[in-house]
């Protein structure tokens, strides 16, 4: 009994040491393939310091004012950059990368949506970026924009909020606070190394799919897949999206004042996504709209001169479902900010 004792005890021992190996490897492996994903995408953009990091402004065209893009939640500006050409005809633009995504250095501290306003406003400016901005954001993304343009009114020549959270959006939406939490740990339990080796030996096209779904230039498809991949930019995503969840409706109002008379337009999904094809899922998204629509609303009354725009035929993403109702919308507001700003 002893010496089978042993060999059962030896046994558990050996397979321990093989899950620890298997583990140690696949860390290594994913280190190993993000270290040479950094040095096989050179930032395309400026990396600013902003005081012992670096944040990353990807940067087009010229002229005044300038358009600053702030993308949604765990997104990096990669996720715009095919709206840029049409952008950067008209005026300056700069897509934004918050601390540990895309490009940008990571940050030691959380990932609230007011240090991100702050570190967009210093890189800006140790970038000798001046005002006045059109900022927009997407998504989570409007909370940034919304406090950047609360903190410095006078620097922002307008407001658009692409399909933005809102304050209330967890209270009024039942369930998507767990939803969204949910998402999130089975993000974290899911390890990088092996996604990433089935991804380089062609085992698994998932990671190529979900990248081509972002609509993201082909040519910059490898580069979001490598973003995909990323431990850091996990990293990142996770504590943006724990700063989302616990921050409670009134915190989110008393960091974010109005607007006052900053032109704002709230640029919204529509009813009908294009996406949701089975009966299921259009009921299920005509039942999330019925609160999502009024939340729309209630943003644009943050500026006494706004106007709410709804994209037909979109989903969340607009930016990719409407690429042209997003460029003719914050071209309107660079014109407009030109002529004096004058009436709509």
């Amino acid at each position: 009994m002893g010496r089978g004792s042993f060999g059962a005890g030896g046994f558990a021992k050996a397979v321990a040491g093989v899950a620890v190996g298997g583990m140690a490897a696949s860390v290594l492996y994913q280190v190993r393939g993000a270290r040479r994903d950094r040095r096989r995408f050179a930032p395309p953009g400026r990396m600013v310091d902003i005081g012992g990091r670096r944040i990353h402004l990807w940067t087009a065209g010229t002229g005044s004012p300038t358009v600053v893009v702030v993308p949604g939640l765990a997104e990096s500006g990669l996720n715009w950059a095919g709206l840029l050409p049409e952008l950067s005809a008209e005026s300056s633009v700069v897509l934004y990368d918050r601390a540990g995504l895309g490009w940008s250095d990571p940050s030691p501290w959380s990932g609230s949506a007011l240090r991100a306003a702050r570190d967009l406003r210093r890189a800006l400016r140790k970038a000798e970026i001046p005002p006045p901005y059109v900022v927009v954001g997407h998504s989570a993304g409007g909370h940034v924009a919304r406090l950047f343009a609360a903190e410095r009114p006078g620097q922002v020549a307008a407001v658009v909020l692409v399909d933005s959270s809102h304050p209330e959006q967890f209270r009024r939406l039942a369930g998507s606070r767990a939803e969204l939490v949910r998402l999130t740990l089975r993000e974290v339990l899911t390890p990088l190394g092996p996604r990433r080796l089935a991804f380089d030996a062609g085992w698994s096209g998932r990671a190529r799919g979900a990248a081509e779904a972002r609509c993201v230039p082909p040519e910059l498809v490898p580069v979001r897949i490598a973003f995909d991949l990323s431990h850091r930019q996990r990293r990142a995503g996770l504590r943006e999206t724990a700063a989302m969840v616990t921050v409670t409706p009134a915190q989110m109002r008393r960091r974010s004042a109005g607007l006052g008379a900053i032109p704002l337009t709230v640029l919204s999904s529509s009813r009908d996504d294009p996406l949701c094809a089975d009966p299921g899922a259009i009921a299920e998204r005509r039942r999330f709209y019925s609160v999502w629509y009024p939340l729309q609303e209630d943003l644009a009354r943050l500026s006494s001169d706004a106007v709410h725009v709804v994209a037909e035929e979109t989903g969340h993403h607009v930016h990719r479902y409407r690429p042209d109702v997003v460029v003719g919308v914050v071209l309107d507001h660079v014109r407009r900010a030109r002529s004096g700003g004058g009436t709509r």
